[in-house]
């Protein structure tokens, strides 16, 4: 019987060569971002802005985003009006504030913006900042670097809903100690602050964040995405106050932005989860961290960890206590092409006791068996793969898996399903619930390997494992392990 997977409705980009029988899936084109930084893409609503009102940029009673009182002077100079682009190195200072931003300004050709401490920038309804976009080269800087005592503010003039601050890999942009608020009125999905690579590797760090708050986005608070992540050192990241019906999440990243996620506040949004939305494989050692909500792989896409170099493969470590909720039909694949060659993919995921635990889930609000696939291990498990302490749970959807058995069964799905095998029990102390299907599918030409007694079993549809086809099969076929 031939091992293989049947296509599925993936867009991401593989480097590896499949083996005999598996298909070969189509590199989507390259997404520049464009569409993230259309000034008219979006509507803006003023009946989503903030409740909250702004006292003028120089009240000294202002807090920043920490909470202390700000000291930053009334200032005398402004209001400065900005209608076109940044050429050289322009500063915005704070004694120009507030710094009115009557047309979206652009940041590029090798230009910088300086935004001084104290800085309060204002801009009219719809319109914002845009960072090495649009046009050739992509270059651009954007310096907004505040302290606890001197916070930057971005608002809306006189209370409008403005657009956002969009920065195109390989500009940057690096924000201390700022507050955005009520913002999204231009972005496609309603969002304050976008950050995107230029879909190349390797992945770009476009955005640097350290103590900044998005308060009262008009969708999605942040996003990341295209091959882009968080700059190296982000921390203190705060998204409350924000989301709609359509865009509900703080977060939206790519694949690769989860790495260098910082740690921070992303609660009392309309969701208080992350969005995961993949188009790419994960093809740089990658970290999954704890940040207090869940995460949700939500585009229909499965998150697929494989870099398509064995001798270099890439691993996703997966934090304790972290939550992934998978939406319907989707998986985690540790590398996705099968054969007899060693996985491009590593997956770590050691959890702890209770809260601690890792758990794999459904992103269905009532969760069923068979909502989502499960963990699909392809190629010859590395042997860094190692799970410990996770929870499996309402796994066994249709995987389009073509599996060697000696079980008689007449369906390979499965909460953790092999497709070769495997050099060692690499899940250990785990809980496998509420499947419609099996445990764990052992579909391989190989020995047979006892996941069973090391891990724990709660309501499930099918085997606890199957049985691999190693030589001559029983007859009659064992219907499940014994």
């Amino acid at each position: 019987m031939t091992t293989m997977r049947l296509p599925r409705a993936l867009t991401v980009s593989l480097l590896l060569v499949p083996a005999l029988g598996c298909p070969v899936e189509s590199e989507p084109p390259a997404d520049t971002g464009a569409d993230d930084a259309d000034e008219d893409d979006g509507e803006s609503s003023d009946d989503a802005a903030s409740d909250e009102s702004s006292d003028g940029p120089g009240d000294t009673t202002d807090s920043d985003d920490t909470g202390e009182p700000a000291t930053c002077p009334v200032p005398t100079g402004g209001p400065t009006i900005h209608e076109d682009d940044v050429v050289g190195h322009e500063v915005w200072t704070a004694e120009g504030s507030p710094h009115v931003v009557e047309w979206t300004v652009d940041v590029r050709g090798g230009a910088t913006l300086e935004i001084e401490p104290c800085a309060v920038v204002q801009f009219a309804e719809g319109h914002g900042l845009n960072v090495a976009f649009p046009g050739t080269p992509t270059t651009g800087t954007l310096i907004a670097e505040g302290t606890v005592e001197q916070p930057i503010r971005f608002e809306g003039k006189d209370g409008a809903r403005w657009g956002h601050v969009f920065v195109q890999g390989p500009g940057t942009a690096r924000l201390a100690h700022v507050t955005l608020e009520g913002g999204g009125g231009a972005h496609t999905r309603a969002a304050s602050l976008v950050a995107s690579g230029d879909g190349t590797y390797p992945v770009q760090e476009p955005l640097f964040v350290d103590h900044v708050t998005v308060v009262g986005s008009l969708g999605a608070g942040v996003i990341v995405d295209h091959l882009a992540r968080f700059a190296t050192g982000s921390t203190d990241l705060v998204v409350t106050g924000s989301g709609n019906d359509a865009n509900p999440y703080p977060l939206v990243l790519g694949e690769h932005a989860i790495d260098e996620l910082p740690l921070g506040d992303y609660t009392g949004n309309a969701v208080d989860e992350i969005l995961i939305e993949p188009t790419q494989t994960i093809h740089e050692d990658t970290t999954m961290r704890n940040v207090g909500v869940r995460y949700v792989v939500g585009n229909g896409n499965d998150l697929v960890v494989g870099s398509g170099d064995a001798e270099a493969p890439a691993t996703l470590t997966i934090e304790p206590g972290v939550h992934v909720a998978f939406a319907a039909g989707t998986a985690l694949e540790v590398e996705h092409y099968t054969g007899e060659f060693a996985a491009s993919g590593i997956l770590v995921a050691h959890g702890g006791e209770g809260a601690d635990q890792i758990v794999f889930t459904s992103a269905a609000a009532d969760p069923q068996p068979g909502d989502w696939i499960g963990l699909w291990f392809g190629g010859i498990v590395q042997p860094q793969t190692a799970l410990s302490r996770v929870r499996v749970e309402y796994s066994g959807a249709w995987c389009g898996c073509i599996l060697a058995t000696c079980s008689d069964i007449d369906e390979h799905e499965g909460a953790v399903i092999m497709s070769q095998p495997p050099g060692h029990v690499f899940m250990t102390d785990s809980v496998i619930a509420h499947g419609s299907m099996h445990g764990f599918v052992l579909g391989y030409d190989g020995p047979w390997m006892d996941f069973r007694s090391v891990n724990e079993f709660e309501s499930m549809a099918g085997c606890e494992a199957t049985l691999p086809r190693e030589g001559a099969c029983p007859n009659p076929l064992p219907s499940c392990v014994e």
